[in-house]
């Protein structure tokens, strides 16, 4: 008798994921495919982009937020620029090697082709958030971008440096909770971003 050909061994990791959805529930180090890069205007006026990616796993994150700049003044000339935001945006740039953002627009809404069906690495931080209720929700925040083959920074890019950012950060990472109580198990998977950029005041080596 022929032995039965093996079509698909257990993977107890995948296993405990069934029934748990397609969306990505873990901070760290990620290498995904950009599927919408959407401008956005947040309640406070600032502008940003907002991303919706897939992980090379399958995994999906909505809603990841990056703003560049505040509140238009009162004559229609850009606010002032979000430091951080804009870093990382240009840290994506340079990592995708665009060398602008322009706008097109679909429907209602303005979106970012140069973004757009991309493959970028991405450090992302996980946000533990209270929801107007009180139960409990998450989000993510890019950290730092990172090229996808080799997982160099720009900082490690143009400073011809190895890899070690993003190996560093894994090694340390911890979620970033923001929750009003923090006694609550964490459900839910819309995120938020910051307004304020303020992942990037800690400088990690864009």
């Amino acid at each position: 008798m022929n032995a039965p050909t093996v079509v698909l061994r257990y993977n107890e990791e995948l296993a405990v994921k069934a029934g748990g959805g397609d969306f990505l529930s873990d901070g760290g180090a990620y290498v995904v495919y950009i599927t919408e890069a959407k401008y956005i205007t947040a309640k406070t006026g600032s502008s940003g982009l907002e991303f919706s990616v897939t992980t090379k796993e399958g995994l999906k994150a909505n809603y990841i937020s990056v703003y560049y700049a505040k509140k238009s003044d009162i004559s229609g000339q850009p606010g002032e620029a979000i430091k951080g935001g804009l870093s990382c945006l240009n840290a994506m740039m340079g990592i995708l090697r665009a060398a602008q953002m322009t706008a097109v627009k679909r429907g209602d809404s303005f979106f970012c082709p140069e973004f757009e069906g991309k493959t970028i690495g991405l450090f992302l931080q996980k946000k533990l958030m209270s929801k107007g209720d009180g139960s409990d929700s998450y989000g993510f925040e890019i950290k730092v971008p990172f090229n996808p083959i080799d997982k160099k920074t720009m900082r490690e890019i143009s400073n011809n440096q190895p890899a070690q950012t993003i190996d560093r950060m894994t090694a340390g990472y911890k979620d970033q909770d923001d929750r009003k109580s923090q006694t609550h198990s964490v459900s839910g998977n819309q995120s938020v971003g910051a307004q304020t950029g303020g992942f990037y005041n800690d400088d990690p080596g864009f």
